[in-house]
């Protein structure tokens, strides 16, 4: 397995990998309706607005397999004062999931944290209620910090937790 990094070309890729991941993830977490429809047009409209109007510590990361994307995963480098870089999205096709995509991911991403923005730490949110998502960020050494309700995107309300990892260069390794 090989990563890249993700181009304005990489638009309609990355939406797609992220909508066939939610669909998996989140069936019963997110409504189905949203999942049904919504989410193609929302998912679009984020990724071409980061693509085309891009913050400065924004990495996107695409992990890919005989030129088969497998998943990718969105970093905010050093995007709090508290907790670091943000994992603001890591996405395994459903289909690739227990192969190790996720974990090479993240061990990407917190490389290139590490590399620069040095002496930071790493941290994402997720749902509570995803329970292999957090048995995932648990196995690689995760810790939760907070405990916040958030609005999700189709309107309803879930608690979310932050995971952080102190020392992102650790985590790399």
């Amino acid at each position: 397995m090989n990563t890249r990094d993700a181009t304005v070309a990489d638009v309609d890729l990355i939406a797609q990998l992220h909508i066939e991941s939610w669909r998996n993830a989140y069936a019963g977490i997110l409504s189905a309706s949203y999942l049904a429809g919504p989410i193609v047009l929302d998912r679009q409209t984020v990724w071409r607005e980061r693509f085309n109007s891009p913050a400065p510590n924004l990495k996107v990361i695409v992990a890919e397999e005989e030129g088969q994307a497998l998943g990718f995963v969105c970093l905010l480098g050093n995007a709090e004062d508290r907790w670091g870089t943000l994992v603001d999205n890591l996405h395994v096709l459903p289909t690739a999931k227990g192969r190790g995509v996720g974990r090479h991911l993240i061990r990407v991403a917190a490389g290139w944290s590490a590399e620069n923005y040095p002496g930071v730490g790493l941290h994402l949110w997720v749902y509570e209620v995803n329970a292999p998502a957090r048995a995932f960020y648990e196995r690689m050494g995760g810790q939760v910090v907070a405990r916040l309700p958030q609005s999700n995107p189709d309107g309803r309300i879930h608690v979310e937790l932050c995971y952080y990892w102190p020392d992102s260069g650790s985590l790399a390794r």
